[in-house]
């Protein structure tokens, strides 16, 4: 392998520490933020496994793309040296990233949802105030001329 490849696999994987670093920071922000009686926070050890899991498959695929599944005892140095150079000079930045991302776009989405269903359940109520209205008087009818003959 020459130098130039070597170079280029440990930029590959320090890059591949840095999409770890972030995720698995972002998924421990996600989770962190839900409060402790939804399930899927009670199942944040399990669904943190699955994720570090998922990353290392990804990891290994990063290396079959790129040096054709060759593993080096360096590779996980690098990536680790990716995670650390994370949590210590981009972890702010992906925040403040994060932060922006989701009031410009996920919030808007959600208040957009919230606010249909609203109205179609506003709609579903009033339609079924108004049936409850034209059916008041054969319920009452009912009540008094059948509904007796059951009673003891």
């Amino acid at each position: 392998m020459t130098i130039s490849a070597q170079l280029m696999s440990a930029v590959i994987m320090l890059a591949s520490g840095l999409f770890v670093g972030c995720v698995i920071d972002s998924t421990r922000a996600v989770l962190g933020g839900l409060s402790g009686r939804q399930w899927i926070r009670q199942c944040a050890v399990v669904l943190e496994l699955m994720v570090w899991v998922a990353l290392g498959f990804c990891t290994f695929y990063f290396l079959y793309v790129t040096k054709g599944g060759q593993w080096r005892a360096v590779d996980p140095l690098f990536q680790l040296v990716g995670i650390f150079a994370y949590d210590k000079l981009f972890r702010r930045f992906f925040r403040f990233v994060g932060r922006v991302f989701v009031l410009l776009f996920i919030r808007p989405i959600y208040w957009i949802i919230y606010i249909i269903g609203r109205f179609f359940l506003m709609c579903w109520h009033v339609c079924k105030s108004i049936v409850l209205f034209i059916l008041t008087p054969f319920t009452k009818l009912y009540k008094v001329t059948i509904g007796n003959r059951f009673k003891k």
